[in-house]
């Protein structure tokens, strides 16, 4: 499997992995690895974040996107970190 990224820009990239969001695959350099937090909701509606934090592979476009939602919307995006 190669790259969509850098098939889409003429070279053929073997990929390191497929993003966890849109699932395109992914070379080393068009991806970012980073850190999710599962949760688990507590009496009186209350998110505790369980540790450790798994490993999450996301592609450039779809990093991006998690970044703007997280400056728009920071209460809600706490769980994601690239």
């Amino acid at each position: 499997m190669h790259c969509l990224d850098c098939y889409s820009g003429g070279r053929q990239t073997p990929a390191i992995g497929v993003c966890q969001q849109c699932g395109s695959a992914v070379c080393g350099e068009h991806s970012q690895l980073g850190e999710q937090f599962l949760t688990c909701t507590k009496p009186v509606s209350r998110t505790h974040f369980v540790d450790p934090p798994v490993r999450r592979l996301l592609c450039l476009r779809c990093t991006q996107a998690h970044e703007a939602y997280a400056s728009c919307c920071p209460a809600s995006a706490n769980t994601i970190r690239t």
